[in-house]
C-alpha cells in the first residue's frame, strides 16, 4: 500500500522526475563515453605519446569520478527534496521509520539502476554517431575503437550503482534522524546561513593560492613531469571550490549593499541566488571544471588537427607526384578542387642510374619547395628553385626534386641538362605530374585514393618511398590521429555534460520558483521585467564558471605547450576554439532561459 502511494506521488510530479532522469541519463552517457576511450588500452596507447596519454586519462577518470560524485549526490538531494513532504506525511500517518527507510533505499537504487542502464544505451549511441562523424571529418580509421566496449559498460554500472547505494543508505539514515514536522516544512526552509567574514576571506585566499599552485605545476611540467598532472588535479579542484564558496558569496553580499540592488527586480534576483547558495557553489565548481576540460580538450584536439598538415607541408611542397599517370589518376587529380599542378618531362637511364630533366622546362615552370624557418612554431617558407639550385645536390631544391621521384628511381642521380642534350637522349620521356593540394584535410579522401593506387602499383617495398608530402601526412595521422580524435570527442562530451549539469540544476528549482513568480505577477509586475530578472539570474550562473574555466585553460595549456606534445604551441587554435565554444555555450544559455521562462512565468497576466 505504501509503495502504491509512493508511486502515485511520483506520477503527480512526473515533470520534475523527467528533469532528474534526463540529467542522470546524460551524465551516465558522458561517463560511459569517457570510459569507452580511457579503458581501451590499445586505442589510448596507439601513439608514441600513448603512455603519457594513459596517465592523463587515469587522472581524468579520477576528476570525472569526483564530478560525477558531486552531480549524483546533487541529483539525489533534488530527488529527496521532492519526496521529503511525502515521507513526512507517511510518518504523520503512522508509517514506521524502518519501512520508510527500506522504501527510500529501494527508490534511490531503482532510479539509479534505470537511469544508468538508459544512460549506457544512450552513451553507446552517442559514441557511435560522434565517433563516426569525427573519424570522417579528421580522415582517420578507428581500427582499435568500438562504440560498445564491455569494460566501459561494467565500469559505468559499478560506479553509478555504488554511488546510488551509498546515497540510498545516507538518505535513509537522514530521514530516520529527522522529525516528521521538519520533513513537512523542508520546502519552506532556506539553505542560507550568514557566513563569517573571516571564514570567507580565508577560503578566498586559500582558493587563490591553490589555483596558483596548480597553474604553476602545469607551467613547470618539464621538471615535475607527470607529477604536475596530479598536483594540478588536487589543487585546481579544491581551489575552484573555495573560490566559488567565498567569492560568489562575497559578490552577492556586495551587490545587495550596492545601488544596483534597488533597481527593478534585482533584489528579488539576488535573493533567488542567495536562497540556494550552498547548492550553487558546488554545482558551479563542477561546471567550471567541466568547462575547462571541454574547452581544453577541444583546443588540444584541434591543435593536433592543425599541426599535422603544417608539419607535412613544411617537409614537402607537393602533395603527390605521379609518373605517367593513368586516366583514372588524372580523373582523381581533377576532383581536387583547390590545387596547383605542374608537369615535367624526365628521361630515365637504368644503366647509368640517372634521371634527366630539361633545364628549359624547369626554368619556364620553376619548381617550388618549402623549408621550415621555425620548426617549433611550424612556420615554413615557400621558395622558387632556380636551375643552378637544382644542380647542387646539397640544396633544398635538389632534395625536393629527389623526394618527388618514383620509388624505382629514388636511388638514381638527378641530372639537369639543356634542351638539346635532353632531346638527344635515346630514351622514351616520362611525364611527372606534381600536385599541390592547398587544403590537405579537405582533399584527404581523394589523395588517399591516389596513394592507394600507387601503393598497389609499386608494391609493399616501395610504399614507404612514395613521393609527396601526403605520405608524411598519413604517417603523422597514424601517430597523432588518435590524440586528435580523443581531444575533440571528449571535448564535445564534456560540453554536453556541463550543459546538463547547469541546465538541469537551474530547471530543478523551477517548480518552487514558479510560486514566487506567480506572486510577483499577481502584484502587477510586468512580464518583461520578470523575463529580464530570469535572464540576469541565469546569465550570472553561466558567466561566472565560464570565466574561471577559460582562465584554467589558459594556464592548463602550458602542460601541452611546454611539455612538447603540441609542436607549434598549444595556443595556435585557442582563439578560434574559444569563440566557437562560447557560441555553443550561449546557445545552451538561451535554451535554458527559454525553458525556465516557460515554466515559471505565469501564462495569464494579472492587470493592475
Amino acid at each position: 500500500m505504501l509503495f502504491k502511494i509512493s508511486l502515485s506521488g511520483i506520477k503527480a510530479r512526473w515533470k520534475d522526475y523527467l528533469v532528474l532522469f534526463s540529467g542522470m541519463i546524460i551524465t551516465t552517457a558522458i561517463f560511459y563515453m569517457f570510459e569507452a576511450i580511457s579503458t581501451n588500452d590499445k586505442f589510448t596507447t596507439g601513439s608514441p605519446v600513448g603512455q603519457s596519454a594513459k596517465f592523463v586519462f587515469i587522472f581524468g577518470s579520477i576528476l570525472l569520478a569526483i564530478i560525477t560524485l558531486v552531480y549524483v549526490f546533487y541529483a539525489n538531494n533534488f530527488l529527496m527534496s521532492m519526496r521529503k513532504h511525502d515521507y513526512g506525511l507517511f510518518m504523520m500517518l503512522g508509517a514506521k521509520s524502518g519501512v520508510i527507510s527500506k522504501l527510500i533505499i529501494l527508490e534511490t537504487i531503482a532510479i539509479g539502476f534505470i537511469s544508468t542502464i538508459a544512460g549506457i544505451v544512450v552513451g553507446i549511441g552517442f559514441t557511435k554517431v560522434l565517433s563516426s562523424f569525427l573519424a570522417s571529418q579528421i580522415h582517420m580509421s578507428l581500427t582499435d575503437f568500438s562504440a560498445f566496449y564491455m569494460p566501459a559498460v561494467w565500469m559505468t554500472i559499478i560506479m553509478f550503482l555504488v554511488l546510488f547505494m551509498i546515497a540510498g543508505f545516507l538518505n535513509a539514515r537522514t530521514f530516520v534522524k529527522t522529525s516528521a514536522l521538519q520533513l513537512l516544512r523542508s520546502g519552506q526552509q532556506s539553505d542560507w546561513k550568514q557566513p563569517k567574514a573571516i571564514r570567507l576571506w580565508i577560503q578566498a585566499v586559500l582558493g587563490v593560492l591553490l589555483l596558483a599552485g596548480g597553474y604553476y605545476a602545469m607551467y613547470d611540467i618539464r621538471k615535475l613531469k607527470l607529477m604536475a598532472v596530479g598536483i594540478g588535479l588536487v589543487t585546481i579542484v579544491l581551489g575552484t571550490y573555495f573560490v566559488f564558496n567565498s567569492f560568489f558569496v562575497m559578490l552577492l553580499q556586495g551587490l545587495q549593499y550596492s545601488k544596483m540592488n534597488a533597481k527593478g527586480l534585482n533584489s528579488f534576483t539576488l535573493a533567488q541566488l542567495k536562497f540556494r547558495i550552498r547548492d550553487y557553489t558546488k554545482i558551479l565548481s563542477v561546471v567550471s571544471l567541466l568547462f575547462a576540460l571541454a574547452l581544453g580538450a577541444i583546443t588540444v584536439g584541434t591543435g593536433f588537427q592543425s599541426m599535422v598538415p603544417k608539419l607535412a607541408q613544411g617537409n614537402g611542397y607537393y602533395s603527390v607526384a605521379l609518373t605517367n599517370p593513368s586516366s583514372k589518376l588524372k580523373s582523381l587529380v581533377g576532383d581536387i578542387k583547390d590545387k596547383s599542378t605542374v608537369t615535367y618531362q624526365q628521361k630515365v637511364d637504368p644503366k647509368a642510374k640517372r634521371v634527366y630533366y630539361n633545364a628549359d622546362q624547369l626554368q619556364a615552370q620553376p619548381l617550388k619547395y618549402s623549408k621550415f624557418t621555425d620548426r617549433a612554431a611550424l612556420k615554413s617558407r615557400v621558395s622558387t628553385a632556380t636551375v643552378s639550385d637544382l644542380k647542387k645536390t646539397d640544396s633544398n631544391a635538389y632534395q625536393e626534386l629527389w623526394s618527388l621521384q618514383s620509388p624505382i628511381t629514388k636511388s638514381f642521380q638527378i641530372k639537369i641538362v639543356h634542351a638539346n642534350t635532353f632531346n638527344r637522349i635515346n630514351v622514351k620521356a616520362n611525364k611527372l605530374l606534381l600536385v599541390r593540394a592547398n587544403n590537405v584535410d579537405a582533399s584527404a579522401p581523394t589523395l588517399t585514393k591516389i596513394t592507394n593506387i600507387q601503393a598497389k602499383q609499386y608494391g609493399s617495398s616501395g610504399t614507404q618511398l612514395m613521393a609527396g608530402s601526403f605520405v608524411t601526412y598519413q604517417l603523422l595521422k597514424g601517430i597523432f590521429g588518435s590524440l586528435e580524435f580523443m581531444g575533440i570527442f571528449l571535448g564535445i562530451a564534456f560540453l554536453a555534460m556541463l550543459a546538463s549539469c547547469l541546465m538541469f540544476k537551474i530547471l530543478s528549482g523551477a517548480a518552487s520558483d514558479k510560486i514566487r513568480f506567480d506572486m510577483l505577477n499577481k502584484i502587477g509586475t510586468r512580464r518583461s521585467t520578470l523575463k529580464h530578472s530570469i535572464i540576469l539570474q541565469i546569465f550570472g550562473l553561466f558567466t561566472i564558471p565560464g570565466i574561471l574555466g577559460i582562465i584554467d585553460v589558459v594556464f592548463g595549456l602550458q602542460m601541452f605547450s611546454r611539455g612538447g606534445l603540441l609542436v607549434g604551441g598549444a595556443y595556435q587554435t585557442f582563439g578560434v576554439t574559444t569563440a566557437g565554444f562560447l557560441i555553443l555555450y550561449l546557445l545552451y544559455f538561451m535554451v535554458t532561459v527559454m525553458i525556465y521562462s516557460r515554466i515559471v512565468v505565469p501564462k495569464t497576466k494579472v492587470e493592475k
